[in-house]
């Protein structure tokens, strides 16, 4: 394999060395690979995990000579493994060693062209009579939500007006505080009664970020009343409140769209890749995704972790199921690639193989929620899927994560690294630090409040276009409803990533592959 023997013996005294502290997962792809190359990946794997394999799940694809494995390890580790002859193109190497207390990344992948990117998310035909502004909008939760930062985007765009902040009147009194603390930064009336809110005259949208578990039902009530939703990610925590969800929603003809990654400039590029018709047929599509917060290295290693389904609970003050949490970003995108690449146009996988793991975070450890994830997904058509998911550490990126997707054609490969191209800095100022820990939000999952002492400093040694873009996913749900269009991401393909997810803790619990239901 090409620069194999290189990459292994670097990797290994980088490992030796012992700046990532102990290794957890690996991740490699290699297009370029002879029939014996991926039994060494495994052997490398196992050596650099110092772990056996427990169970392994294995796609291959013969027409495509390539093959997908996910690996369990008796100590709990686990590895991620793709290997593809390339007859034309380019070849490829790329690993990616998670220790847990940062990562470590081999070789510098080809790029995707950079020419003018096309329009994402698509927009569709209209289906419904076009909305004009002003549009009044209610919010549903407050602090320690992503609402604080969607709240922003509506507020900066001038089509819209904020109403008030509401929720469901079963709320405990901390949901109460920082429900309260929200409307009055933003200086906005809370509306204690939820169905006398969202049923306003003067409201037209809901942005609703309540918890998981509480989601789907106020969703439901808001698409009865007629109103358009604005929806945090994962669409709900239960699979009977996603059924409700996509019925309410089919039913009252609503615009619903689910925050995601679509809106982002590297999705654009991606796209642009797929159209150009260079990469030949789509075989493979492989996609990562780690938010580098939170203060790692505290997690106890050496046992595999017990797996339960269905998830009992999504987030707390100081975890979160990551797999869903950060999972959910790489499925929809999924969806949209293969939608548009023709190849798997209906988008169901047919066959869902996953682990989860507790390699970074005590406090994720404590409160039985897993840190990190990957997954496999059999397609139709041959097309062969895998994710890795997870939230790594503060000081385990240059800038927000890792964040790439690899595509795998029969002719050619192309790598889409959200922070390229970007800005690479060195200089005498001093090394970035994480924050203070705060108590209430250890892992830095919501926004700090203003003139709080633990706001993260910006990472100056990278500068690139946002990954996500809240103001570019709000722009499109509003021209959504100017134009009469459904969203990429409406309520069933939301409802689809959450079903993914769900199955994927289900083979994580049970050791095998399951269908999604």
């Amino acid at each position: 394999m090409l620069e194999f023997d290189a990459a292994e013996k670097l990797i290994s005294e980088a490992l030796a060395a012992g700046h990532i502290g102990a290794p957890v997962a690996v991740r490699t792809i290699a297009r370029g690979a002879t029939a014996s190359d991926l039994s060494r990946c495994l052997a490398s794997a196992a050596f650099w995990l110092q772990s056996r394999p427990a169970r392994i799940e294995c796609v291959p694809q013969s027409a495509a000579e390539q093959t997908t494995q996910l690996i369990a390890f008796e100590g709990g580790q686990t590895a991620l493994l793709s290997t593809s002859v390339a007859r034309l193109g380019n070849e490829l190497l790329q690993i990616t060693v998670f220790g847990n207390h940062g990562m470590l990344n081999w070789n510098e992948p080809p790029q995707a062209s950079r020419s003018a990117p096309v329009a994402a998310p698509l927009l569709r035909t209209p289906v419904r009579q076009p909305l004009e502004p002003p549009y009044g909008v209610v919010l549903v939760a407050g602090d320690h939500t992503h609402q604080p930062i969607y709240a922003s985007a509506f507020a900066a765009d001038s089509r819209c007006r904020l109403i008030g902040l509401t929720d469901d009147a079963g709320i405990g009194e901390p949901r109460r505080i920082l429900n309260r603390q929200l409307a009055d930064r933003l200086e906005i009336p809370l509306l204690e009664d939820f169905d006398r809110a969202v049923a306003r005259d003067d409201v037209h949208i809901v942005s609703i970020c309540a918890e998981p578990m509480r989601r789907g039902p106020l969703i439901v009530r808001a698409a009865a009343a007629g109103k358009h939703l604005y929806l945090d990610k994962p669409l709900a925590g239960s699979p009977d409140d996603l059924e409700q969800v996509v019925a309410a929603v089919r039913q009252s003809h609503v615009l619903a769209h689910m925050f995601s990654s679509l809106t982002a400039s590297p999705i654009a590029r991606m796209r642009q890749t797929l159209q150009s018709g260079n990469l030949g047929r789509l075989l493979a599509i492989h996609l990562d995704l780690c938010f580098a917060k939170g203060m790692a290295g505290t997690a106890q290693l050496g046992s595999p972790r017990r797996e339960t389904y269905p998830p009992a609970s999504y987030e707390v003050a100081d975890a979160k199921r990551e797999l869903t949490n950060v999972g959910v970003y790489p499925l929809v995108l999924l969806a949209a690639l293969c939608r548009q690449s023709g190849v798997c146009p209906d988008f169901a996988p047919r066959r869902v193989a996953a682990t989860t793991g507790n390699y970074f975070f005590a406090e994720h450890q404590q409160q039985d929620m897993e840190d990190f994830g990957q997954i496999v997904l059999e397609l139709d058509d041959g097309l062969v899927a895998s994710c890795t998911a997870g939230r790594t550490g503060w000081q385990s990126h240059p800038a927000d994560g890792l964040n790439r997707v690899t595509l795998i054609g029969s002719d050619d490969v192309a790598v889409i690294e959200a922070h390229r191209p970007r800005v690479e800095i060195w200089s005498d100022a001093t090394a970035w630090q994480p924050p203070p820990r705060n108590p209430l939000d250890p892992m830095g999952m919501w926004v700090a409040l203003p003139g709080s002492p633990y706001i993260a400093a910006p990472k100056n040694n990278w500068r690139s276009a946002p990954a996500l873009s809240p103001q570019a996913d709000v722009s499109y749900f509003l021209h959504c409803l100017q134009t009469g269009c459904d969203s990429e991401v409406g309520a069933e393909t939301a409802a689809l990533a959450s079903r993914i997810l769900l199955a994927a803790y289900r083979s994580a619990a049970e050791g095998t592959g399951v269908q999604p239901v």
